[in-house]
């Protein structure tokens, strides 16, 4: 029964598309290899959660968020912008490439900076979080770990920009052995580290892959940025002019349920963020399909016109019952392995999951349409809704007390939901006939 609602669901996304056997190989693969990569963080954050305790995972989650929270602000939206502006200029290859030299070229600015105030950064955020001056390397390790996490998604940007969706496979895959290695050694000589986790599980792949395939694809981009200067600025400033908007967007929606661990940690306990936190690492695993068809869809969804936009939102209203009962069928089965997997320590963690993966799920479908945002040029309305998100959950997480997991957990699945619907209503009202 799931795998006719997954393939049904599947034909029907695709079908807008016409793709040939070739593009639904690497549609596929790209899934397969995402679902692998989605899968191993999932585990890394299971058995973390039962090795370092609930205590102990929660300071391994907040550093983690810390990373996180680094790698989409260094990301500044250039990676989206990167795509539509490499869509725009189709017919100017050159252009193109200097596109990707100057994003390139920002991001490696940026992650020199990082590195340069990692050390105090890392004193006062374990002194703000209350997590005592003995992990504040810890909280070092998780900043230079957010540069990495930002110069790899330069390179999927990279890849998906130029549509190499079998070497996009290939660099997930590697990712993924990476840290199943580095998890393997974390487990068996730091049990109970949080900064062997974060660094064995995170950080060291990710160094591998930046070395790897980073710096080959980015010689020749980077190259032609010298040879065109004046050229080169015009193109920061237009990368940048559409960037901030995608910036904005990017790290007020991923700071969401990192600010609700923070607030949590202070005006709770490190307890209370290890069982959100649970919670969440199962309800994140929900979002394997939104990642891999986004990375499918997003390259081509931008470069649509009217008529198409037609044609897709009238397939996404037909696909809603496939993907209704998808989704009902994963957070069963997922809700069922939470609550055998991490015992009775993280039974109070069941509920996080069950409201915060509803609300994900309905925001995943949801936003197959709002991503039309960028297709019409608009993503200061992205922006704004994700402002609105950002302080929405702080003001109800503040106002809320006592503050436990729940309660943060049911704040964030209502303003989450709430912003996306607010999105979709926007775009219907200035396209009626060619938005869902």
């Amino acid at each position: 029964m799931f795998g006719k609602i997954m393939m049904r669901f599947w034909d029907s996304m695709v079908a807008p598309f016409t793709l040939s056997r070739k593009q639904v190989v690497q549609l596929t693969s790209v899934t397969i290899a995402t679902a692998f990569n989605n899968l191993v963080g999932f585990v890394v954050n299971v058995v973390a959660a039962k090795k370092l305790g609930v205590e102990g995972f929660g300071v391994f989650s907040l550093a983690f968020s810390v990373a996180t929270l680094a790698g989409a602000i260094g990301d500044f939206g250039f990676n989206l912008a990167m795509i539509r502006l490499f869509n725009k200029y189709q017919a100017n290859p050159e252009k193109q490439t200097m596109i990707l030299g100057t994003a390139l070229g920002l991001k490696g600015a940026l992650f020199a900076l990082l590195a340069v105030t990692s050390l105090p950064l890392s004193s006062f955020l374990a002194w703000s979080l209350g997590v005592g001056s003995v992990n504040s390397n810890l909280f070092a390790i998780a900043l230079i770990t957010g540069g990495f996490l930002f110069i790899w998604t330069y390179l999927q940007a990279y890849l998906q920009a130029y549509r190499s969706f079998k070497q996009l496979t290939g660099y997930i895959l590697a990712y993924c052995g990476l840290r199943l290695a580095c998890l393997l050694v974390a487990y068996k000589f730091f049990p109970e580290d949080p900064l062997a986790w974060l660094a064995a599980t995170y950080t060291a792949p990710l160094f591998v892959l930046t070395l790897i395939g980073v710096a080959p694809s980015g010689r020749e981009a980077i190259a032609i940025l010298f040879k065109h200067p004046d050229a080169s600025l015009g193109i920061f400033r237009e990368l940048l002019n559409y960037s901030k908007w995608v910036a904005i967007s990017a790290i007020a929606y991923t700071a969401m349920p990192y600010l609700v661990r923070f607030i949590l940690a202070v005006r709770g306990s490190v307890e209370e963020v290890g069982i959100f936190s649970a919670g969440m690492t199962f309800t994140v695993a929900f979002s394997t399909l939104n990642t891999a068809i986004r990375a499918v869809l997003f390259p081509q969804v931008t470069a649509f016109r009217e008529q198409q936009i037609r044609r897709y939102s009238a397939r996404l209203s037909r696909v809603a019952p496939y993907y209704v009962a998808f989704a009902i069928v994963g957070i069963t089965a997922l809700g069922l392995l939470q609550w055998s997997l991490l015992g009775k320590e993280y039974r109070e963690a069941l509920p996080v999951f069950l409201v915060t993966s509803g609300a994900l799920a309905t925001v995943i479908f949801l936003g197959l349409a709002t991503m039309l945002v960028h297709t019409l040029m608009k993503p200061h309305v992205d922006a704004y809704t994700n402002i609105f998100r950002l302080m929405a959950t702080a003001l109800f997480c503040l106002l809320i007390s006592p503050l436990n997991a729940l309660g943060a957990a049911a704040v964030y699945g209502v303003v989450l939901v709430i912003g996306e619907l607010g999105m979709l209503l926007y775009l219907r009202r200035i396209g009626r006939e060619t938005v869902l």
